[in-house]
């Protein structure tokens, strides 16, 4: 977490220097449990099911991230995406909703979206090897001027929602001090 709100057009991307600056951590009866009230304790939200989430994924990352995206798909998510993106899901077979690069002029644009609230969470994973570096940073940069959740980080994403998909399978969070949790581990 970092105050990029406070730092008028800074980019909302952490590189190595500053990924650990405003870390949080949080207690849970598991893992997932823990990461979750973390993520949310940043401001993140949980998308409701039937949110749209934007997803652009540089080539390479791809293939690594299709489980997660059959997730999200499952968990009741509309899978937005940039061009190349969509056309990637489709091809695994995942039903997908192009969302046009802003510049383009067509509709619908993910800078609408992003501006009317249609999306609940952006991931974006680029590198400076992308050859969109200007409109990543405008659209990452958007989703925090606009409060709309962004992950930049993939694996932060998978284990995002690997800890939704716990949530809604029960595990539901509790409010319990330290002392509480580990009395529920038997160390007294």
């Amino acid at each position: 977490m970092f105050s990029f709100h406070r730092l008028s057009g800074a980019d909302p991307s952490l590189g190595v220097e500053m990924s650990s600056t405003g870390e949080v951590g949080c207690f849970g009866a598991n893992k997932e449990e823990a990461f979750l009230k973390a993520m949310l304790s940043t401001g993140a939200t949980i998308p409701t099911a039937g949110s749209k989430i934007l997803v652009s994924i540089q080539s390479k990352m791809r293939d690594s991230f299709v489980p997660t995206l059959k997730k999200l798909s499952v968990m009741g998510y509309e899978l937005c995406a940039t061009e190349e993106t969509a056309a990637f899901l489709d091809d695994v077979g995942l039903e997908v909703t192009h969302l046009h690069w802003p510049e383009s002029g067509q509709m619908p644009n993910i800078d609408d979206a992003i501006r009317n609230k249609e999306l609940s969470m952006v991931m974006m994973f680029s590198n400076q090897l992308s050859v969109r570096q200007e409109t990543n940073y405008a659209i990452r940069r958007l989703a925090t001027d606009y409060n709309v959740p962004l992950v930049t980080n993939l694996q932060v994403a998978e284990y995002f929602i690997k800890a939704i998909e716990d949530q809604r399978a029960g595990n539901n969070i509790q409010e319990l001090s330290m002392q509480e949790y580990w009395e529920m581990d038997g160390n007294n």
